[in-house]
């Protein structure tokens, strides 16, 4: 029995229906999105973790990485909760046709703020991982928010690790970023971008799609909650090589 006091037991229930539309979202607009998806009660105690944070680190840009570094905040929570990770294992299934492995999350939790506000600001990037799930927990009201920009499904999965890495590399140089900022600007390049809402469910295909966010306003705060899961390439010897180098 879910004990009432945890988020699992606030959490929507998706149909199977309800996850091939998402499915069907996410290859068709890039995105997709459940609306209120966290609980207001329980966005108001991530918030707070948010606000201690960013108090602490002196209104400057800070970021935790795995569910210990917000133990307590409901993002911990979520990321073993069965309602919650089943939502991965699902699109895993559609995407790959294949048994999903086990949903275990690289978690990350983002505050943009002050000067690294825009240091840590369009970087565009490709994830290591297939599926993103992003979850707006402090959004900015006015000036600049840190909206999501994407360049949707512009690759496959790649069968080998040092072709993926070949990706990275093209895309991480400064010719390359120059190239994306500006189409960023135009009102005709295939860009997409979202104005995220607070208690929002956002996920994509990371490892396919090209992001990054906009800066938010250095007196502002921009926080986000990132879960990563499944990473094509866990297994290859390569990947294992370049980390012990």
């Amino acid at each position: 029995m879910i004990d009432d006091a945890t988020i699992d037991a606030r959490l929507p229930v998706l149909s199977d229906s309800a996850i091939q539309q998402m499915f069907n979202d996410i290859n068709t607009k890039g995105f997709c999105c459940i609306p209120n998806y966290i609980n207001a009660t329980d966005l108001r105690r991530m918030q707070f973790f948010v606000s201690r944070a960013v108090a602490h680190s002196q209104n400057e840009y800070v970021v935790f990485r795995g569910s210990e570094a917000v133990s307590g905040t409901g993002m911990d929570e979520l990321a073993t909760s069965p309602e919650f990770t089943s939502i991965f294992s699902r699109l895993y299934a559609l995407a790959l046709g294949k048994t999903p492995p086990k949903v275990t999350f690289y978690q990350i939790l983002r505050c943009l703020t002050g000067k690294g506000a825009a240091r840590n600001s369009l970087i565009f990037h490709y994830d290591s991982y297939l599926i993103t799930a992003l979850i707006p927990v402090t959004i900015p009201g006015a000036g600049k928010r840190g909206d999501f920009l994407l360049f949707p499904n512009t690759r496959r999965v790649r069968a080998f690790y040092a072709t993926n890495l070949f990706d990275k590399l093209l895309l991480d140089n400064r010719i390359t970023q120059f190239v994306l900022r500006m189409l960023a600007r135009s009102r005709n390049a295939p860009l997409v971008r979202v104005q995220m809402v607070p208690g929002s469910l956002y996920l994509f295909w990371g490892y396919r799609s090209i992001h990054t966010n906009e800066p938010c306003d250095p007196e502002a705060v921009r926080a986000t909650a990132l879960f990563h899961f499944a990473d094509p390439h866990a297994d290859s010897s390569l990947k294992a090589s370049l980390r012990q180098s």
